[in-house]
């Protein structure tokens, strides 16, 4: 679609014209619409900790200029509870717009609508935007301080025997919901890499949360609209830990934040009455060992489906060497919201062909280096093991290459635990690679069966670059792919 942008000085877009027609809900084609919402530049912001900056996209078949809007957020879809209207205000500025006044509760979905006119033209409603508000802070403050955080952190890693290992653990809990509920949000992290669970199904689509900081100075945590994921009666909630960059190796020694991985869970929910209630990990909480005994940054991850406990975070388990969890302490003003730049599977490439080195290795070829885990389905019996050794480049033979890893194993392993069909990828670990080596693989493995899969924050691109250089467009293609392997939730070196 051919665009031409109008920039002010600062460089804030004004005005895109382009070829689309909207049509107006009368059934009229309009000329003038707004075509996207965004909030502190993204456009559906979950764990927002302050009243974000609001911008549009402004869409016409002619050159305009805006020269006024009207804004409005909402605590319900039909803008019938309005914490803020601007009326129409007389001003050029489509970006940087403030609600100056307005008041946020935590934990709650906001709705977002603007029109804007050009003196001759005034456009539609925009369609509905929406953020939804982490946890304010003591006394309901908004600040960019620390959330008022009640709930403990808890471990499944409760003596010494797991100071110096790293393997993965189970932790869970379950409370009661009587009545209809109308929202619920929850709010987790943890001391180590965590996926959350409500009701025996992974909440949200982000991998490796919650990052790497250094977590005695800053801790980022999750915000996610759980609404669907809960029910009547009695409910399950936990999660699956990792060492990850909090107690695993980084470099030439141990991460050693600390010595116990550990996650914790607020969970506020609003029910159709009127009525809130919040439910917290607390010392009624049990934990245990995971399938996954081993998980490393750089070395990869072992995953045995013999320890596998069906149905571990449904309330009904009744599976599972389940033991009380340990309270560890955590400095909890040192924990900020995150809510943008999520990390998850951005890309699926499947593999492109599957070959023999002159070696006699047999070897998986995706034909683009990036960082991610790959994704194998096989068919297999108790005790077979598909086990994979990713890497970046073959040799001036053609061979297999593994000096430039160094000490780093980059290998996913997993043992069938039944007679079945699995589709299985490595959870709390990520490679760079190119190709991967197959050490173990039950049958005959067929490029089909296996998938790359990259990982790397949230990032939309802002524009692309083609022209009739093949050697320049290549040199584009790895100025992306540099980025996209090196932006997994903090810039990385190589």
């Amino acid at each position: 679609m051919l665009f031409c942008e109008v920039c002010d000085h600062e460089g804030t877009e004004q005005l895109r014209y382009t070829k689309e027609i909207y049509v107006r809900k009368d059934g009229l084609k309009q000329m003038l619409a707004i075509k996207k919402i965004y909030m502190d530049y993204e456009t559906a912001p979950v764990g927002v900790s302050h009243m974000p900056q609001f911008a549009w996209e402004l869409v016409s078949d002619k050159n305009v200029k805006q020269k006024s809007y009207e804004l409005q957020i909402a605590k319900d879809a039909d803008f019938t509870d309005l914490i803020y209207n601007s009326g129409k205000t007389e001003s050029e500025e489509s970006a940087h717009v403030y609600a100056e006044g307005a008041s946020l509760e935590s934990g709650k979905r906001y709705f977002v609508r603007a029109k804007a006119s050009d003196g001759q033209e005034e456009t539609d409603w925009s369609e509905t935007a929406s953020f939804v508000t982490a946890l304010a802070g003591k006394n309901g403050e908004w600040e960019e301080g620390a959330p008022a955080w009640k709930a403990p952190f808890v471990s499944a890693e409760t003596d010494d025997s797991y100071k110096n290992v790293s393997k993965g653990t189970y932790v869970r809990g379950t409370f009661e919901i009587k009545k209809d509920i109308k929202e619920a949000y929850a709010f987790t992290t943890a001391l180590g890499l965590y996926q959350f669970y409500l009701n025996g199904k992974k909440v949200g689509e982000d991998e490796m949360t919650p990052g790497w900081t250094s977590y005695r100075r800053h801790l980022l945590y999750q915000t996610y609209d759980v609404t669907e994921y809960l029910q009547k009666g009695i409910n399950g909630a936990g999660a699956m830990l990792a060492p990850g960059w909090y107690k695993g190796v980084m470099g030439l020694t141990k991460a050693r934040y600390g010595d116990q991985t550990a996650f914790t869970m607020e969970l506020l929910i609003r029910y159709t009455d009127g009525t809130t209630e919040s439910v917290y990990t607390d010392p009624s909480w049990k934990g245990c060992d995971s399938p996954v005994v081993f998980a490393e940054i750089y070395d990869g991850e072992t995953y045995d489906a013999a320890l596998e406990i069906p149905d571990w975070s449904k309330a009904e388990t009744t599976k599972g060497d389940w033991k009380p969890v340990q309270l560890v302490f955590f400095d909890t003003q040192v924990m900020r919201a995150q809510y943008a730049a999520k990390v998850r599977v951005m890309d699926r490439i499947p593999a492109k062909r599957i070959f023999k080195t002159p070696a006699g290795d047999t070897v998986i070829d995706f034909a683009q280096n990036m960082a991610g885990r790959i994704e194998v389905t096989a068919a297999g019996k108790p005790g077979d093991v598909i086990e994979l050794h990713c890497f970046e480049v073959l040799d001036k033979d053609g061979n297999v290459y593994l000096d430039n890893l160094r000490a780093a194993k980059a290998t996913m392993k997993y043992t069938f635990a039944r007679e079945e069909t699995v589709t299985w990828h490595p959870t709390f670990t990520y490679m760079g690679f190119q190709y991967a080596l197959i050490v173990s693989y039950p049958g005959e493995p067929k490029a089909e069966n296996f998938t790359a899969c990259t990982l790397h924050s949230n990032m939309a691109s802002n524009g692309s670059l083609e022209c009739s250089n093949p050697l320049l467009n290549q040199l584009h293609h790895n100025f992306l792919w540099g980025l996209k392997s090196n932006f997994l939730d903090v810039p990385t070196d190589c």
